[in-house]
């Protein structure tokens, strides 16, 4: 029997995979997904359908830089990962309002500001258009601080054109260009020289980090390899694995040619430490990796029953509160030899999305296993779960 569930529950989804701790333990991890609706007032109501586990990752189909949903598929996190799909909004016509996101006793800001451009002065002076009237903003990272200095990266001396035709379709040369801000690509705003052209068409950031914000006075980088010194980008949507630092908790590569003596997410405690050591070599792989929430939304496990409250992301309320479902599941992964090994659970993900008045939790139990089991092995194994008040 592949799956033992609680036959109250029919919308749940859930899956046993084999996998590798980073401490070399061999693990079995079981995946429970359960979707709710909830209303205006935050009360919840039974929803329509389920969302199954996300198998592969998807990236939007306006712009394929940019993550829309990343796999469920994680053996391990050692965070919550909470993203927010949806939009800044304000009702007010203004050129800029705050957006404000609590959970628990964790809280994030970002400033959403309107349209503008920012360009050279007949002084040669930066100087920045002011914000248009703004009420809605996507949450997404192309509206957030990086991108490309288009004009900057055209300097970068390529192979040989005979020598890229032998190289795979569809390579990416320039993909860890420092002209590309590593911490967004898909961005706006970013750019390293002073040179005129790159102002034709460079537009800012609307969605901001309010104690960092950019500025004509810090907008220019002025050396590729100071990039860590640029704002961080904000946003609540997925985090590519391309983007600095998730990228660099794979140990493919050294992260910083001379490491800075601080780092924003790291002042913040929005990222490991380890970032910073042991980076004159490749560094060691780490599975907050497998977080892929922005900066300050990566959280300790919450709980049920948590604390929510949206401020300028509900499409009726400038004030949405509620708290999470007071109900977890217990979870069972298979033992072997008939047993069942109980584990204990923990949040993986929990999904809000305002303009649905919909909530999503991917919830995560694990435990030692024997040796790993292949996929044809693993759609016979047996698992169990349960769903219990808090």
């Amino acid at each position: 029997m592949n799956v033992i569930k609680d036959d109250t529950d029919i919308d749940c989804c859930s899956q046993q995979l084999s996998a590798q701790h980073e401490k070399n333990q061999y693990i079995l991890s079981v995946l429970v997904k359960k979707t709710y609706s909830i209303s205006n007032k935050g009360e919840y109501i039974p929803a329509d359908g389920k969302i199954l586990l996300q198998q592969d990752c998807v990236y939007y189909a306006d712009n394929e830089k940019l993550l829309q949903h990343d796999s469920d598929l994680y053996p391990v996190k050692n965070f919550t990962d909470v993203i927010i799909k949806g939009t800044a909004r304000n009702k007010q016509p203004v050129g800029k309002f705050l957006i404000q996101a609590q959970v628990g006793k964790y809280q994030t800001e970002i400033m959403v500001v309107g349209n503008r451009k920012a360009y050279l002065s007949h002084s040669n002076k930066i100087e920045f258009t002011a914000p248009e009237i703004i009420k809605e903003v996507p949450l997404r990272y192309d509206y957030a601080y990086g991108g490309v200095d288009v004009e900057a990266e055209k300097k970068i001396i390529l192979p040989d054109p005979e020598i890229v035709k032998q190289l795979p379709p569809g390579l990416d040369l320039l993909a860890k260009s420092l002209f590309r801000y590593q911490r967004n690509p898909a961005g706006k705003g970013f750019i390293v020289q002073k040179n005129p052209a790159s102002f034709e068409n460079l537009e800012l950031p609307n969605l901001e980090d309010p104690g960092d914000l950019l500025t004509p006075e810090n907008l220019l980088t002025g050396d590729e390899n100071r990039w860590h010194e640029m704002p961080v980008p904000r946003c609540t949507d997925w985090v590519d694995h391309g983007f600095f630092p998730r990228f660099s908790y794979l140990g493919l590569a050294k992260v910083f040619e001379h490491p800075p003596r601080r780092l924003k997410e790291i002042i913040n405690k929005w990222a490991d430490e380890s970032l910073l050591s042991n980076s004159q070599s490749v560094p060691p792989l780490n599975m907050r990796f497998a977080n892929g929430a922005s900066m300050g939304l990566q959280l300790p496990y919450l709980i049920p029953g948590e604390a929510v409250r949206l401020i300028n992301m509900h499409p009726q309320l400038s004030d949405f509160k509620f708290s999470l479902p007071l109900e977890y599941p217990k979870i069972w992964i298979d033992g072997r030899k008939g047993k069942l090994i109980e584990t204990r659970p923990v949040m993986h993900t929990l999904i809000i999305e305002p303009d649905e008045n919909r909530v999503t939790i991917v919830w995560r139990g694990s435990g030692p296993a024997l040796r790993p089991y292949h996929e044809d092995e693993l759609k016979t194994m047996p698992h169990k779960v349960e769903w219990k008040n808090w």
